[in-house]
């Protein structure tokens, strides 16, 4: 043992850490000063003694760090001097041989994903700024009960200085246009040094620094927390007794568990496996450090005592499982099971799995596994008697709805609560799905017990049971450490009960702006508010970290917005919130800079959706102009589907488009002038007790007391899916991108959405914000046919698992910024020729089978969704069929099958729709062929009158013109003309031209008519009634008489 009596520790100091010792809670230290090898000595001294044993410890540190570590070569050869006494234990050496005589992991912030599930007596936290909100909770966890948690701040002498510290997350947290981070987020973690029970301040020479209240008589609470975890701790040693009569495996798998909920969670578990009908469903979720892989396992190991032949086991990857298969192994050691000669393990070779195990084979009786399979390997498990899901918040809910669909039992964990809380998607949307079908196929029984939650629903007839852990497996419950580190990052905020007989119509509420410097000062009724924001925030949304509280702390670009119901005057305490909006300001970086940072092929961080899009049309003018991203919009559970969200969304709208704009003119106190003062103040007063900063601003403000910033459009980034879909789109958003790779959580593919401002009010623009708004939604036109078009050609290909509603309603987003042009024909035949059209005219007769258009229904659903056909109107059902089959290259089982169809009512409603669009495509070929017709005469005109009436005018007309003609004429006695006329010579003059040319000088022969070409009317007369007889040919006559 290493001798360090000439440190003296301050007696509070050893009375905490013994008092801990016997609780099995935690400690947590901050130590000013520079000699830390000597205080991190004394301090393992001091729990060695109060838990008898030394304790290993974990030391984390930045990478690239100088940390006092040795060589394991340099260890082993102060050994062996120390053990042939070529040296002496001195003040030089002493934490050499503290290195040599105690286990040290050395772990830097990076890597702290690798000390997961690890459990160590005592950590050392060095290079405070390197640390983030998640670093921090994961290795406060791996601290055992009895333990420390020891924070080294060399170059301090007072904790006010953290709140000041630059922290090398804030590098990541600048933008272009917001390079200055205020360290709000590291002033209230000094505040909340106060609340955890167990924290002290010490120096240089382990003496206690009165920067917070000192420790309090807690005698009593401490004699109630040792009584609690005694009583604890005999149940648990009760039911171990009574189940000592209980058949195998109950006895021997209940004393593998190390607490009350996780020996219950047990056999509730079993109860399941023995149940008749294999269709039950367990989900058991907790905090993290609960047990949950541990009683997976043994759940495991009494599923292979009862004969369950085929057991496979998932996870988001085969390095998860390793408590799960270390308490499967330790439940095997209990039952009587031996390695080699009753199982055999096989480890993958797979190097990225870095050998873990994916396969245990048990031929004890009988051949069984226990195999690992792939999330996506859902096929696999056809011949299924057991599916063990670890962690199933952390795959993708699809595969998850795919896993559990299966005729057998699912047992599946989740961590709801702590810096791996993704189960809030998993009781969000699977069970609560499973919920709604079981409610409405059956009721719903809960039984409550004292530590753990059981409810069990029947859902189309497998059974739910829901299960929860609350005690922690490596320390006693009431842990102050980790109280004060939940209280922290809140990481356990419950929702405030909902006043539904109050609800409030959404159009009398009110968006407000919050004051994060007054949020995070740590004042109680900050602290409210700020409970409820991330309590709703927690609710609202899949995946949460404690990071996204120290984003939101201290990025400069982002922005709170609450929705509060009616406020009155006399009210004590602030309404409920409503709906909560975390924005953040992007864009504003000069087209010079973007074009350097895109030839150069970079992605800077920050600005989300201006570089995205930057990049994906190749325009640097868009990272010009300023955008509002939505980071998250979260409402009250009890509140959702109200309007609540919308409500909030279009106040915003109007707050930045300046629609709430007040021309009173108003004074405001500068909160970086009031931080900076405040901060001179405590540097000049480094031993006064610390406390939350006293401010004069308000905690919120109205819109109009607030001038907004300059934006020219707003915009939102989420995982797609149809119902966030219709509510963006309802709110005037536009899709712009949308990722080709699914999100590894929520399975779902990023969309980004933009909606242009139209800014009108000029008092409200620092800059020309107004000029831009013009071409910034001339710019987002061409981007939305840009992206539209793309969108097409890739639904058949990484886009093509989209549901058909899904894609139809995105290209349905687009509708207004298409222009309505409908195809020529010259442009239609290059994609659809004459012969097309017979084809769809035989099959829209039903004369043909569907796959004698199959080639064609591409093109045309191009050409409607273009809106190159725009007077063809198709319903929503049509539409998605079309999708499907022409744009998505789907099948028509495949279509059926998302779409809920059934055969015959989708081939009907298939043949409408092309019978609709080979009228409008016909149309387009009638319209071109009749222009090479010939053109229609203008004179000819539909008439006024009928027919008999127009006879009758033309007989009128014809007697008028021959009175006329009638008194032209010269009067002549009518026999003087005929017989004058008689005697006139008659032949054409052409006949007397070719006369004269042929014939003598003396004679010539001209044909002449024998009767007059006009007659009188006494000749015509003696014509008619005398008619001459016909001379009969030379030689008839003669014939005749002779016969």
């Amino acid at each position: 043992m290493v001798k360090v009596d000439h440190i003296a520790a301050d007696t509070r100091l050893k009375s905490l850490i013994e008092n801990n010792g016997r609780l099995k809670h935690r400690s947590f230290l901050a130590i000013l000063g520079n000699d830390v090898k000597q205080q991190v000595m004394v301090i393992h001294h001091l729990i060695s003694k109060a838990l008898g044993e030394r304790p290993s410890v974990l030391w984390c540190h930045k990478r690239d760090s100088d940390v006092p570590r040795q060589s394991r070569k340099q260890l082993k050869k102060l050994e062996k001097n120390l053990k042939s006494g070529k040296c002496d234990i001195s003040k030089e050496n002493a934490f050499d041989v503290f290195m040599l005589s105690t286990g040290v992991k050395y772990c830097c912030f990076n890597d702290s994903q690798s000390i997961l599930g690890n459990t160590y007596g005592m950590c050392v936290i060095q290079d405070f700024e390197g640390v983030t909100a998640n670093t921090l909770c994961r290795i406060t966890e791996t601290v055992s009960g009895g333990g420390a948690v020891v924070l080294l701040l060399p170059g301090m002498n007072s904790l006010r200085c953290l709140s000041s510290l630059k922290m090398d997350i804030h590098s990541r947290l600048k933008t272009h246009s917001h390079p200055n981070v205020t360290p709000l987020f590291n002033e209230r973690f000094v505040v909340s040094l106060s609340w955890c029970k167990s924290f002290l301040v010490l120096d240089s020479k382990l003496q206690l620094v009165p920067e917070l209240p000192t420790l309090n008589d807690t005698q009593v609470e401490n004699c109630k927390q040792l009584t609690a975890l005694q009583t604890s701790q005999t149940q648990l040693e009760d039911l171990r007794n009574s189940l000592n009569d209980a058949e195998k495996p109950l006895p021997q798998l209940v004393s593998c568990c190390w607490t009350l909920d996780q020996a219950k969670a047990v056999l509730k578990m079993i109860d399941v496996l023995t149940e008749k009908g294999g269709r039950g469903t367990v989900s058991l979720t907790a905090g993290r450090g609960r047990g949950k892989s541990a009683a997976l396992g043994l759940a495991v190991a009494a599923a292979v005592h009862f004969s369950l032949n085929n057991i496979f086991v998932t996870s988001p990857a085969p390095t998860n499982l390793a408590t799960f298969f270390e308490f499967l192994f330790k439940g095997f050691d209990a039952l009587g099971y031996q390695e080699q000669s009753d199982y055999e393990i096989i480890q993958s070779t797979n190097a990225e799995f870095g050998g873990a195990i994916v396969r245990v084979s048990v031929f004890r009786e009988y051949r069984q596994i226990i195999q690992y399979v792939e999330p996506t390997d859902c096929a696999k498990l056809s011949q299924a008697e057991l599916l063990v899901i670890d962690e199933a918040a952390a795959i993708p809910l699809p595969h998850v709805k795919a896993l559990i669909g299966g005729p057998y039992n699912v047992i599946m964990s989740s961590t709801i609560t702590g810096y791996e809380g993704t189960g809030r998607s998993l009781s969000l949307k699977l069970l609560q799905q499973l919920r709604e079908q079981a409610v409405a196929s059956s009721g719903v029984n809960i039984a409550t017990t004292t530590s753990i939650l059981t409810s069990a629903v029947s859902s189309r007839g497998r059974t739910l049971h829901e299960l929860t852990l609350s005690e922690s497996v490596r320390y006693s419950p009431g842990d102050p450490v980790e109280s004060w580190l939940y209280r922290l990052l809140c990481l356990d905020t419950p929702l405030v009960p909902s006043h539904t007989s109050s609800c409030p119509p959404p159009q009398n509420c009110s968006l407000y702006y919050v004051n994060r410097s007054v949020l995070l000062s740590g004042h109680n009724e900050s602290e409210h508010l700020l409970s409820e924001i991330m309590s709703l925030l927690a609710a609202s949304h899949y995946r949460n970290s404690p990071d996204d509280l120290q984003i939101l702390s201290d990025a400069p670009a982002h922005s709170i917005f609450v929705l509060l119901p009616p406020v009155y005057q006399g009210m004590e305490s602030l309404p409920p919130v409503l709906a909560v909006v975390q924005v953040c300001l992007e864009g504003g970086i000069p087209s010079e800079v973007s074009e350097d940072v895109l030839r150069r092929g970079e992605r800077p961080g920050g600005d989300l959706v201006p570089w995205t899009l930057a990049s994906q049309f190749l325009s640097s003018g868009i990272t010009s102009d300023i955008g509002l991203r939505i980071v998250r919009v979260a409402a009250h559970p009890d509140y959702q589907s109200m309007g609540y969200g919308s409500r909030a969304i279009n106040l915003l709208k109007e707050y930045y488009s300046g629609q709430h704009v007040s021309l009173e003119e108003k004074t405001t106190t500068s909160h970086t002038l009031t931080k900076k003062e405040q901060h001179d103040d405590d540097d000049n007063n480094t031993q006064q007790i610390i406390t939350p900063r006293k401010t004069s601003e308000p905690l919120l403000l109205k819109l109009s007391e607030r001038l907004p910033e300059s934006v020219d459009y707003l915009s939102v980034s989420y995982g797609l899916t149809l119902p966030l879909l219709r509510f963006w789109s309802r709110a005037g958003y536009l899709p712009l991108y949308i990722s080709q790779v699914q999100n590894k959580t929520t399975g779902e593919h990023s969309c980004m959405m933009v909606n242009p401002l139209n800014t009108t009010t000029d008092d409200l623009t620092h800059n020309t914000a107004n000029n831009n708004n013009e071409s910034c939604s001339a710019s987002i036109k061409t981007n939305s046919q840009e992206f539209l078009r793309r969108f097409k050609s890739l639904l058949g290909g990484p886009l093509s698992d989209l549901h058909p509603m899904l894609a139809l309603g995105v290209i349905q987003a687009h509708a207004n910024t298409l222009p309505h042009k409908e195809v020529e024909w010259n442009e239609l035949r290059n994609v659809i020729s004459g012969h097309d059209l017979m084809r769809l005219e035989r099959y829209s007769k039903n004369l043909a089978d569907r796959h004698l258009i199959a080639d064609l229904l591409t093109s045309i659903a191009t050409l409607f969704f273009l809106q190159r056909l725009p007077n063809v109107h198709l319903s929503p059902l049509q539409s998605g069929l079309l999708v499907g089959m022409g744009l998505q290259l789907k099948s028509l089982d495949e279509v059926i099958k998302s779409l809920d169809l059934a055969v015959e009512s989708a081939l009907g409603q298939f043949n409408r729709a092309i019978r609709r669009l080979l009228k409008a495509m016909t149309a387009v070929q009638e319209a071109a062929l009749a222009k090479h017709l010939p053109k229609f005469n203008s004179d000819f005109v539909p008439v006024s009158m009928s027919l008999d009436q127009d006879l009758e005018q033309a007989a009128e007309d014809y007697e008028q013109e021959a009175q006329q003609k009638k008194k032209q004429e010269p009067i002549v006695k009518p026999g003087l003309l005929g017989s004058i006329r008689k005697y006139t010579i008659k032949g054409s003059e052409e006949a007397w031209q070719s006369a004269l040319q042929e014939g003598n000088m003396s004679t010539i022969s001209v044909k002449s008519t024998k009767r007059p070409a006009v007659m009188t009317e006494k000749e015509l007369e003696d014509e008619l009634t005398e008619p001459k007889p016909k001379k009969q040919k030379k030689g008839k006559g003669k014939k005749d008489r002779k016969r």
